[in-house]
């Protein structure tokens, strides 16, 4: 049945009530969010997001980036610019505290960004859940991505819309899951200069294991929210598929497929960018990152220069 605990946990995230709850850092207090107690607020916006599914919409986007950020200042640029010329219409960055200049290089971005503060621990579910009540009318499609993932397609990166999009003409469809390619550090220890795609272009095995992870492309209209930064929780009647069209069920796929579409992950760069990235944090937990998680992601087996390919066709240089 759809109404189980984890239907019924993701319609309870995505309230406005328990987001702005989310906002206090006390763990006992979060953990009480979270809990039991106030699953009859998803009750009751379940029903509401079955009404809201019903009323028609005029969307200005084809697609939209959803992405939280915090002191990426450094590669926002490059990855804007890349969203923007595969055809993204808007790209609603939710800036969680970043000390740097992320807030400046983004306001120069006015036209593309739609810019959101969210403060605290853990609040990546929140900031995919607020856009999908806030922006669900605004495009057809949102990609929940990161500030280190690039969406490519193989055979035809000009194409990139199009092939999302054609997986949606099935009207069954709520989400596509797009498997990783996790490239490594190109054996660098410090930061390069110039383009992180153009300069990381090696990378591991598709068999890895790690590759399996999927990040979610969906239709807002025929999700319930996110309890998951990789897989949404969908409205009873819909489903998400992986490129094959095989039904996705969860954070991972049984198998990696990414002949079509996937998600460049530039995970570790160099060691020296590493060592920063785990000073940040991570946006859907407490933990925070070790060592270990460099050694277990730096994979530099497969030449892979694809990337760098279009950006020289493109002029993103």
């Amino acid at each position: 049945m759809f109404l189980n605990r984890e239907f019924l946990d993701a319609c309870t995230q995505r309230t406005s009530l328990v987001i702005s709850l989310h906002k206090v850092q006390n763990q006992k207090f979060r953990k009480f969010c979270d809990s039991k107690a106030l699953l009859i607020l998803g009750c009751l916006n379940f029903l509401r997001l079955l009404f809201l599914k019903k009323l028609k919409s005029n969307p200005k986007y084809e697609l939209a980036v959803v992405a939280i950020v915090k002191n990426e200042g450094l590669y926002l640029e490059e990855w804007l610019k890349y969203y923007y010329s595969i055809g993204v219409g808007q790209c609603y960055i939710y800036d969680n505290d970043s000390s740097d200049n992320t807030k400046q290089i983004l306001k120069k971005y006015d036209d593309f960004v739609t810019y959101k503060k969210i403060s605290g621990a853990k609040r990546q579910y929140d900031a995919y859940n607020d856009a999908l009540n806030h922006y669900r009318k605004d495009c057809k499609l949102m990609a929940m991505i990161d500030g280190d993932e690039f969406i490519f397609c193989p055979p035809n990166n000009t194409k990139v819309i199009e092939t999302i999009s054609s997986y949606f003409k099935d009207k069954s469809i709520g989400g596509l899951g797009v498997n990783w390619e996790i490239f490594g550090s190109s054996h660098l220890e410090n930061k390069p200069d110039g383009l992180v795609t153009d300069n990381f272009v090696y990378r591991a095995e598709n068999t890895f294991e790690k590759n399996k992870h999927i990040k979610t492309i969906c239709d807002p209209n025929k999700v319930v929210g996110f309890i998951n930064p990789h897989y949404a929780t969908y409205l009873p009647g819909y489903k998400a598929i992986n490129e094959n069209g095989k039904v996705v069920t969860g954070a991972f796929t049984h198998y990696v497929s990414t002949n079509i579409i996937r998600v460049n992950h530039y995970f570790t760069k160099s060691k020296a960018e590493f060592v920063l990235k785990k000073a940040r944090g991570m946006a859907d937990n407490l933990s925070i990152r070790n060592s270990n998680d460099f050694k277990m992601h730096d994979k530099n087996d497969v030449l892979d220069e694809s990337m760098k390919k279009y950006n020289q066709l493109n002029g993103l240089d």
